[in-house]
């Protein structure tokens, strides 16, 4: 049993389901289904990593299994530890550990392990568990660094645990959250030993800490340190010089910044990114199931399941994910519904209050944990905190600096001088979290949901206004250099920069139509660059921020024209050739009003694209010879849209069967492209030249180059350049007389197309080519293999259809492995051996009719209705 087993057969538990059905369900034995219901948590994931070091030898964890129940066998020790090894290895360290002389009865003052027992379950952490392990191995002194709430406390206790064996003189916890003199750290340190400094010759605290720490082996685990850092550091050093054995985790919201410090960063728990199809899938992630737990323990009953799915999955996101968070928004259930608790959460800080009375102050409201790290910072770094705010989403140091450094209109903003260390010490007191990215290096910084709120509380209304302008003014800086620097080397950087910074345009946009804001940059920001829509966003969307920024700006000017043409454009591409029409219309004669040249040459091509689309093969080329004039007239010859006239032209010559002229553009655009180190229009053109190879009868050809214009369009999120380089695929296996494939690639194709539009931009043209493709798989498979085919083609996601596109092997995909029986696929093997249905009953032992019934369902599954049919189908599928 696996654990998405474990958690899918819990899941159905819980919701209400019987054993016998689940068991019938899952496929598995009953037994199965009430070992699962009966295990506190999942199964192993597969073997831990087996190091030479002490820390993974299994001695640990074979030891705290053993204190809990001496009496447990083997391979339930096996089970709960992860045993990647024989029973009989394992029977052997057991035996070894069984033999090791109980320790000590320790005095007060004596060392050993000191650690609070867990009141509540303990979810998730698996991988920083180990990471923790390893660290303390490795390294002497650790630091788990992570926002408040976080669940550090509860981690290193757990992972002190886990290591208590391993040290001959244990583990000692030493809370320090309630200190408050810097002066008396050693002392509590002392303290937390059951020593008195008079016990040393020197009779200091730093003193008796050394003498009684210098030959021992042992983990000291210091909890809560963030407001004592230089203390400790005064402390650790000496103490880490004196006794070599000696290991220290501490806990801290901030790094301590000494020589051999290692850093490990504790983040929020994992939160799905939407909300996933069933309860057992979302149990997966450790948020989800640190809630529902909570959820339970405050009111008995509580379940995941259909009806709550979404709003415990929303809840999880919109706390980030943060433990205390979410069990104060647990207990709130004692009064609220869910759905009250999430309408709610507006107001978080008053919400989640109420934790443990005997817990730490600071956290039992989420106000209190959240305000001690606030005091924290410096002023510098607290108005930073605030101000960085403006940002929904992530952000650089560029970004800081053009929209929260001081200057005229910003004059409570942040020095520039100041900038760097005030955004070095939020992020070492984990207000920011530090990002890199992993191609090219740049690295960015985000602010927790919880911390972000926080932060707005002390923004005034003045600064808000004057940041929210700014940082409209910075969006439109980065469009205009992205416009500038589209066409070359560097989009793929620009691409996952898009996608990042998507909730900052959004921020942007909804600013620039609001009371205080400027609709006329909300049209700028949306009509160039336009392109940024199709290659990394949404289609849809942008054509919704347009209707909506065209209405709230019905001034004439340069920028609604441009927005207007873009619309239009938009429409276009989506098949909507109608409200294409009007838009560009309007378009066209606002652009000759305001005379904006480059305007109108974008107006009259996107007018020969509406007619191409149409149909209309003659206006369109008419239409498109004049863009390219006026473009030239305009000095747009590297804009582009002149790219994209090329690669429009090319296929409208496709469609006119001027298949040697269309060659003659692509391979010039894409001998351009090339020359720029540019990949996105070059998909396009590597789609053209293979539309043209296949209706060259090159098959092979065709071939070849969809396999390189998917591999180029994989490089973006271009719905569009994937549909379309989908669609060449499909045709290209038709054309080899590979159906099946044929017809998964076009489910593929068609479910992408319509996501944002029309099939094939709503061309007449274009889907009667494919329907030839489409009949001629239809024909051949018969209905029932086809559509199999094609609906496992619609539902596959892009990564999965990426690959199986441009994996080249025949056939990969069986339709017949969904429609049939293993038992029907043997005896379909053997009618494809011309075998009689008497000579396969002897084959198989069985009864003539049981065979007669097999072959008739056979089929009839298939839509066959010969035995001929079927040989030739049997034949293509093992090909």
């Amino acid at each position: 049993m696996d654990t998405d087993t474990w958690l899918d057969i819990r899941a159905r538990h819980a919701a209400g389901a019987a054993i016998k059905a689940i068991a019938r369900e899952r496929g598995v034995s009953r037994n199965t289904v009430r070992r699962a219901l009966a295990a506190d948590s999942p199964p192993s994931r597969g073997p831990a990593p087996v190091r030479a070091g002490a820390l993974h030898d299994f001695t640990a964890e074979i030891a705290q299994v053993l204190a809990a129940d001496p009496s447990l066998p083997a391979p339930e020790i096996a089970r709960r530890i992860g045993w990647p090894h024989s029973l009989t290895a394992l029977k052997e360290r057991v035996r070894a550990v069984r033999a090791r002389p109980a320790p000590a009865v320790t005095r007060p003052s004596d060392t050993g392990s000191r650690l609070s027992g867990e009141l509540t379950s303990f979810v998730g952490r698996d991988q920083e568990l180990t990471e923790i392990l390893y660290a303390v191995e490795r390294h002497r002194l650790v630091s788990l660094v992570g926002p408040g709430g976080v669940g550090k406390s509860r981690l290193a206790q757990r992972a002190a645990a886990n290591a208590a064996s391993v040290f001959p003189d244990g583990v000692r916890t030493i809370e320090l959250a309630s200190l408050h003199d810097p002066e008396l750290a050693a002392q509590a340190l002392l303290d937390g030993f059951g020593v008195s400094a008079g016990d040393s010759a020197g009779g200091s605290a730093m003193q008796a800490l050394v003498e009684h720490l210098r030959h021992r082996s042992l983990l000291l685990v210091l909890d809560n340190t963030e407001h004592l850092l230089d203390p400790l550091a005064g402390i650790l050093h000496p103490l880490l010089r004196a006794a070599p054995a000696l290991r220290v985790l501490m806990t801290t919201r901030q790094t301590i910044g000494m020589a051999g410090e290692h850093v490990l960063p504790v983040a929020p728990l994992a939160v799905p990114e939407s909300t996933p199809d069933s309860a057992a899938e979302a149990l997966r992630y450790p948020a989800v199931r640190l809630f529902v737990d909570r959820a339970d323990s405050v009111l008995s009953g509580f379940v995941l399941d259909a009806t709550t799915l979404a709003d415990i999955v929303e809840l999880c996101r919109r706390l980030d994910g943060i433990p205390l968070a979410m069990e104060l928004a647990a207990v709130r259930l004692r009064v609220l519904s869910l759905r009250q608790l999430l309408s709610r959460l507006a107001d978080r800080f008053a919400v989640l209050t109420g934790g443990d009375r005997a817990g730490p102050a600071r956290h039992r409201t989420l106000l209190a944990t959240v305000t001690w790290s606030h005091e924290l910072c410096t002023a510098t770094e607290r108005t930073l905190w605030s101000h960085a705010t403006v940002f929904p989403g992530s952000f650089d140091l560029d970004a800081l600096d053009a929209v929260c450094a001081r200057d005229a209109t910003l004059p409570a903003g942040v020095d520039p001088a100041e900038l760097l260390d005030a955004v070095s010490g939020l992020t070492a007191k984990s207000i920011l979290i530090r990002e890199e990215d992993g191609q090219d290096g740049h690295v960015r910084f985000r602010m927790l949901e919880t911390l972000r709120e926080f932060g707005r509380e002390y923004l005034d209304d003045a600064d808000d206004r004057t940041l929210k302008a700014r940082h409209l003014t910075y969006r439109l800086a980065v469009h205009d250099a992205l416009a500038d620097v589209w066409y070359g080397p560097d989009q793929a950087s620009w691409v996952r920069r898009m996608k990042i910074e998507q909730a900052d345009l959004r921020a942007a946009l909804t600013h620039a139509m609001s009371h205080d804001g400027d609709p006329s940059a909300a049209l700028r920001l949306l009509s160039a660059p336009w392109f940024q829509w199709a290659v990394s966003l949404s289609m849809t969307e942008h054509r919704r921020w347009l209707t909506r920024a065209l209405a709230a700006s019905p001034e004439p000017g340069p920028e609604r024209a441009d927005a207007l043409v873009t619309a239009a454009l938009v429409a276009s591409l989506q098949g909507d050739q109608p409200a294409a029409a009007t838009l560009v219309k309007e378009a066209r004669s606002l652009a000759d009003e305001v005379g904006d040249p480059r305007c109108v040459a974008f107006a009259v091509h996107t007018a020969g694209l509406t007619a191409f689309f149409s149909d209309d093969f003659a206006t369109a080329a008419a239409l498109f010879d004049d863009a390219e004039a006026l473009y030239r007239a305009a000095g747009a010859g590297g804009d582009i849209l002149v790219a994209a006239l090329d690669v429009q032209i090319g296929l409208l010559g496709i469609s006119r069967g001027d298949l040697e002229g269309a060659r003659r553009r692509f391979a010039d655009r894409l001998d351009r492209s090339i020359a720029v180190e540019e990949t996105w229009i070059r998909s396009y053109t590597l789609d053209g030249l293979g539309f043209i190879a296949l209706l060259s009868n090159d098959v092979d050809e065709a071939r070849r180059l969809a396999r390189e214009a998917l591999t180029a369009t994989s490089r973006f999120d271009d719905t569009i350049g994937l549909s379309l380089a989908l669609d060449l695929t499909a045709w290209t296996a038709a054309a080899d007389g590979r159906y099946e494939r044929c017809a998964v690639l076009l489910g593929a194709a068609s479910a992408r197309w319509g996501s944002f539009g029309n099939q094939l931009y709503g061309s007449p043209d274009w889907q009667a080519r494919r329907q030839g493709y489409e009949q001629q798989a239809r024909d051949t498979l018969g209905e029932p293999i086809f559509d199999t085919a094609f609906r496992h083609g619609a539902t596959m996601g892009a990564p999965d259809i990426l690959g199986y596109a441009l994996t080249d092997a025949p056939e990969p995909l069986h339709a017949a492995d969904e429609y049939l029986t293993d038992r029907e696929y043997e005896i379909a093997g053997h009618v494809a051996r011309g075998m009689t249905n008497r000579e396969i009953a002897e084959q198989l032992v069985l009864s003539h009719r049981t065979v007669e019934g097999h072959v008739s369902r056979v089929l009839t599954k298939l839509g066959f209705s010969r035995r001929a049919q079927l040989a030739a189908w049997m034949e293509r599928t093992r090909a």
